[in-house]
């Protein structure tokens, strides 16, 4: 009986730590390097579609959980951060530090005519440098189109998550 405590307790502690030390991955609103203001749901809609697409990639988070958008967004809104402020890039990492991340995947997005270039980049939390590796640059799409690189993107960044 004892033995049965002991491993139960055991596997408990074991079980914990590895739940503390799992890859943790914020996913940050894609920057809209047109400055169109209208093409700021954009942003978001990317996020949120990076979000969904790397939850089912991995749906039981035995390589890495997704920390919810709503969790992160809450955490910058603690800190009064204002997208608008220079200083909000580099204000943004102490949320994101905040929240346990060890990646964080980002991106921007580009309009010329009825073309839009995406690159998306998975960034180490804690030395704010990109995967030189594993890295989706250059994708084209149209504005109609444009979410169709989700899946592109993410199979180009999920190797620099495991």
């Amino acid at each position: 009986m004892i033995h049965t405590v002991v491993a139960f307790i055991l596997a408990v502690i074991v079980s914990s730590v590895a739940a503390s030390a799992q890859v943790r991955v914020a996913v940050l609103p894609f920057r809209n390097m047109d400055g169109k203001i209208a093409l700021n749901e954009w942003s978001v809609a990317l996020r949120d579609s990076i979000v969904t697409s790397l939850t089912a990639s991995d749906p039981e988070s035995k390589t890495f959980v997704v920390i919810p958008t709503d969790s992160l967004e809450m955490a910058i809104s603690d800190l009064n951060l204002d997208p608008t402020n220079p200083q909000y890039e580099s204000d943004v990492w102490k949320a994101v530090i905040g929240m346990g991340a060890t990646y964080v995947v980002q991106g921007n997005f580009l309009t010329e005519g009825e073309r839009v270039l995406l690159n998306a980049y998975v960034y180490t939390a804690a030395s704010r440098m990109p995967n030189s590796t594993h890295q989706a640059k250059n994708i084209v799409k149209s504005p109609t189109t444009y979410l169709t690189a989700v899946p592109l993107i993410v199979k180009r960044l999920l190797p620099a998550l495991k």
